[in-house]
């Protein structure tokens, strides 16, 4: 979970431990990289306004970074790029230039209930994952 908002954050990764969920987080794109380099991610949740880069730069950089052969030191990076699910208070056609439909699977206008992040986690874990939607 990517985003610069603390509290967000915490509200967020204590929501989705309910739910069973291990959740990571980072405060920017910076964090997200290293994050994502230590530990196995199954589904990224990008805030999309972030310093210093944005949710659109973060995940292009996430992009290459999963793309680049693994380092020992970097076990995260082998595995395929997780799906995306943006949050934002941007509406979609604004804020999806090029990135929509290639690395951002999924995309959240903020407000929004837990449950419809819940339910956009687990549909893109599955898509991901070859199941089909239930």
């Amino acid at each position: 979970m990517v985003d610069d908002e603390q509290q967000i954050l915490e509200l967020l990764e204590l929501t989705l431990g309910l739910r069973g969920y291990a959740v990571w987080t980072a405060l920017d794109g910076p964090q997200a990289l290293e994050v994502c380099r230590q530990r196995p991610i199954d589904v990224i949740v990008m805030d999309v306004m972030m310093s210093p880069w944005d949710g659109f730069e973060t995940v292009r950089r996430l992009h290459d970074q999963y793309r680049r052969p693994a380092q020992p030191a970097e076990a995260g990076a082998a595995a395929p790029m997780p799906p995306v699910v943006f949050l934002s208070g941007l509406n979609p056609p604004e804020a999806l230039p090029e990135l929509a439909g290639q690395l951002v699977q999924t995309y959240l206008v903020k407000p929004f209930r837990p449950t419809e992040l819940i339910l956009a986690i687990e549909r893109v874990w599955a898509a991901q994952h070859g199941h089909p939607e239930n």
